[in-house]
């Protein structure tokens, strides 16, 4: 039975993009709020069938409830979703969606006369490690046999008021909305064996530092730490050690 939440399908998601981007009658030159447009395409794209969408269960609201279990859509930080889980893991698979932005436009609105600028490309573009750091806000359900993750690399046309502190309006601006416009890949972790491809080869069979890896992988320390943290609680590694001060790490995959 093939997985559809593992499904790469960009003629389909740009259909469906334009449909929620296009244009509305009512004067918006931007398009409307209600709900976040990325949130909603990726809702419509996992399950078109809208009874499924915003189910009741278990004293909360399910994204997506249908017969092969929950999907869960979060686009910001994970860790809002961490008491969420716990209630719905013990009951049922969830598969926890997380957009990633790997590529990105940016155009700035002048709030006093709301003209927009010319979209120019962003020098941040967003990996599936950025998506494995951020696991770290929900570190302790990621070894569930339940959870099932997909980071979903999208690209976007992102929107901001020229509203902040610093003289052009940029640093501590407010963001309007990002506007989904493709889809590159699906991420899928369905468990430890997943994780491999965030373990550098050279490290593979190896017992290793977080400085080690820090340098393989060629990030900081601090993501490192994020990194292994998230990998030992998944059970792709385990920790066997100390050298001095540092803790060591092993490959269980």
């Amino acid at each position: 039975m093939i997985d559809t939440t593992k499904v790469v399908n960009a003629a389909r998601f740009l259909n469906i993009c334009y449909e929620h981007n296009r244009v509305r009658d009512d004067g918006d030159g931007i398009g409307t709020l209600n709900e976040k447009r990325i949130h909603a395409v990726l809702k419509e794209y996992f399950d078109p069938d809208t009874s499924h969408h915003e189910v009741k269960y278990l004293g909360y609201v399910a994204d997506i409830k249908n017969d092969d279990g929950i999907i869960e859509i979060q686009t910001g930080a994970l860790n809002p979703l961490f008491d969420k889980l716990s209630t719905f893991l013990p009951e049922s698979r969830v598969t926890l969606v997380h957009p990633l932005m790997a590529k990105k436009t940016v155009s700035w609105i002048d709030p006093k006369t709301g003209d927009i600028s010319p979209r120019r490309t962003s020098p941040v573009k967003m990996t599936p490690f950025d998506g494995l750091c951020e696991l770290y806000n929900i570190r302790s359900h990621v070894g569930n046999s339940n959870l099932y993750i997909r980071f979903v690399m999208i690209e976007v046309d992102e929107y901001r008021y020229r509203d902040g502190w610093s003289r052009d309006g940029r640093r501590g601006s407010h963001r309007y909305d990002r506007i989904p416009i493709r889809l590159f890949d699906i991420v899928s972790i369905d468990g430890p064996s997943d994780y491999l491809r965030f373990i550098p080869e050279s490290l593979r069979g190896e017992i290793f530092t977080s400085t080690d890896y820090a340098d393989a992988e060629k990030v900081s320390r601090k993501s490192a730490y994020y990194a292994l943290t998230v990998m030992t609680a998944a059970g792709a590694l385990e920790k066997c050690g100390k050298r001095g001060n540092a803790i060591l790490y092993r490959c269980l995959i």
